[in-house]
């Protein structure tokens, strides 16, 4: 049977990301770029899950977390955040979501994530008990601070992994100062003073700091263009 995932995310690269992620896997994506709009398409789209970036315009993702619980309680709720964005623990406690993503994330990871909420998710789709008018209207007044203290369903999937905070980066001791006659480095002495750098630089941070700017990067250079394209087409 066909399952249904809302995606709310305000980059494109993620939702492309997702998409070709459940491409083969008999699901369907159905993305919008804030919270907001995923709010008002819950009616529409009646997703089996609900896959939310905690930081995106509109409604953020514990807001959309609790909405998503307001409509259906059963509705299992997955979390995306960047390594390196802040969480709070308590809004997501207190938001009712099920589980917490780390980006950048491996595909299967994601995958397994959603299987695993999906299974342990109730097997009856019951509908809402009164018919939602959710529009952005309601969605933007929910964004006040009283809104946001409404209190929100539980996480009730046992089988979902905690939460773990994300730690910090260690900061590596500086090299020590080079003393040289002249008071200026040596071409040796810059040579191993960057091998030095290179050294202290572990590869892991380097991959989540690329997969963080670069498909930012790509997202502008590509609508750059596409705006170029169009004021040549006028």
């Amino acid at each position: 049977m066909s399952r249904t995932i809302l995606l709310a995310d305000d980059s494109v690269t993620i939702q492309k990301v997702v998409e070709l992620t459940f491409l083969d896997e008999g699901y369907k994506v159905v993305a919008v770029g804030n919270g907001s709009d995923a709010a008002s398409r819950l009616d529409e789209v009646k997703p089996d899950l609900v896959i939310a970036d905690v930081h995106m315009p509109g409604l953020n993702g514990y807001d959309l977390a609790r909405r998503a619980k307001q409509w259906r309680s059963g509705l299992p709720v997955l979390l995306l955040v960047g390594t390196f964005e802040p969480f709070d623990k308590g809004q997501f406690t207190e938001s009712g979501a099920n589980a917490v993503l780390k980006k950048p994330f491996d595909s299967q990871e994601l995958l397994r994530q959603a299987q695993d909420l999906l299974q342990s998710a109730p097997a009856a789709v019951p509908e809402p008990e009164e018919a939602s008018d959710w529009s952005l209207a309601d969605a933007a007044a929910e964004e006040s601070p009283s809104a946001s203290a409404t209190v929100a369903m539980p996480a009730t999937l046992a089988a979902v992994r905690p939460f773990e905070p994300v730690a910090p980066p260690l900061s590596a001791p500086a090299p020590a100062p080079i003393a040289t006659a002249g008071g200026s480095l040596s071409d040796a002495d810059v040579e191993r003073v960057a091998r030095r750098v290179a050294e202290l630089i572990s590869e892991r941070i380097v991959r989540e700091v690329s997969w963080e700017v670069i498909p930012d990067l790509a997202e502008v250079i590509i609508k750059d263009r596409i705006r170029e394209l169009e004021s040549q087409v006028e």
